[in-house]
C-alpha cells in the first residue's frame, strides 16, 4: 500500500484521498464573489430594495470591505444553508418566513442561471492539481470529491477541465448525508471500498478538516494555495500550498 508524505511528514499507509472542490481543486474565490453579490442584489430587487440590507446581508454571505471571506457562507456552506441564511436576513425586515425563504430561493436561482453555466469555465484548476491526482492513481490511491457544490456543478467542472477520468466516485449537496455531516465521509469510504483509517482528506476550510476528524479519518490537510489572503486553519495533519509537496511512496 503506498504511504503519502507532505514534505518529510509521513501520513501513513493511504487507499483513497477525499477532496474539496472550491478552494481546493479549483480557483474559485472571484467567482464565488460575484455569485455573492449577484444573490443579494436579486434579493433586495426582489424586496423592493431596502438597501439599509445590504450590510446585513453581505455580512451573512461572507462578503468583507469587497472581499469574501474563505471562512463565510458563500466560501463554505451549501447552497441551501445560504438560502437559509439569506431569508432569515430578509425577515428581519418584518416579512413571513414563508416569503423570506421565496425571496431567497428565488433570488439565488436567479444569480445561478446568470452565473452557474459558466462557473467550471471561471474556476481553473489550481496549478498542479492534475499531475497529482495521475501520480496518486498510479500508486493504486482511489480519489473522490466531495463538496457543497451541486453534484451538476462537480461533474463539468471535472469533465471540463479533463479530470473527470482520475476521479472514482463524487459527491456533491444534492442529497444527504453532506458536509459537514461526518456519514458524508465514511459513505465515500463505502463507495471507495477503502477503510476510513487509511483514507485522507483535502479541503480549505474548518468543516473539511472537522469532517475528517469527526468520521476518523487517518488524515487531514488544509490546502491554502487558492485564496488571497491564506485562510487560518488548525485541527489539521499539516498546510500545503503547492501540490507537489503531497508525494507517494
Amino acid at each position: 500500500m503506498a504511504h503519502l508524505a507532505l514534505a518529510e511528514r509521513d501520513l501513513g499507509p493511504t487507499e483513497a484521498v477525499i477532496f474539496d472542490k472550491d478552494g481546493t481543486l479549483c480557483h474559485s474565490q472571484s467567482y464565488l464573489l460575484e455569485l455573492a453579490q449577484a444573490r443579494l442584489s436579486h434579493a433586495l430587487a426582489l424586496t423592493g430594495g431596502p438597501q439599509r440590507l445590504r450590510p446585513l446581508l453581505e455580512r451573512i454571505s461572507g462578503i468583507r470591505d469587497g472581499h469574501l471571506d474563505p471562512a463565510g457562507a458563500t466560501a463554505v456552506a451549501s447552497r441551501h444553508d445560504n438560502m437559509i441564511a439569506i431569508a432569515s436576513a430578509l425577515c428581519s425586515e418584518g416579512c413571513s418566513w414563508h416569503q423570506g425563504r421565496l425571496w431567497a430561493g428565488q433570488a439565488l436561482a436567479a444569480a445561478d442561471a446568470e452565473l452557474a453555466p459558466r462557473k467550471w469555465q471561471r474556476t481553473p484548476p489550481t496549478a498542479g492539481v492534475a499531475p497529482l491526482l495521475r501520480r496518486l492513481r498510479s500508486r493504486g490511491i482511489r480519489i473522490a470529491v466531495l463538496s457543497n457544490d451541486l453534484e451538476a456543478s462537480l461533474e463539468a467542472f471535472l469533465n471540463g477541465h479533463g479530470l473527470r477520468s482520475l476521479v472514482d466516485v463524487v459527491r456533491g449537496s444534492d442529497a444527504p448525508p453532506h458536509k459537514p455531516d461526518p456519514k458524508a465521509a465514511l459513505l465515500l469510504c463505502r463507495l471507495l471500498g477503502c477503510r476510513p483509517e487509511a483514507t485522507g482528506l483535502v479541503g480549505d476550510a474548518a468543516d473539511d478538516l472537522q469532517v475528517a476528524a469527526d468520521a476518523g479519518l487517518a488524515w487531514s490537510l488544509a490546502y491554502t494555495g487558492a485564496w488571497q489572503p491564506a485562510p487560518a486553519l488548525s485541527g489539521s495533519h499539516g498546510h500545503l500550498n503547492d501540490w507537489s509537496l503531497l508525494v507517494a511512496r
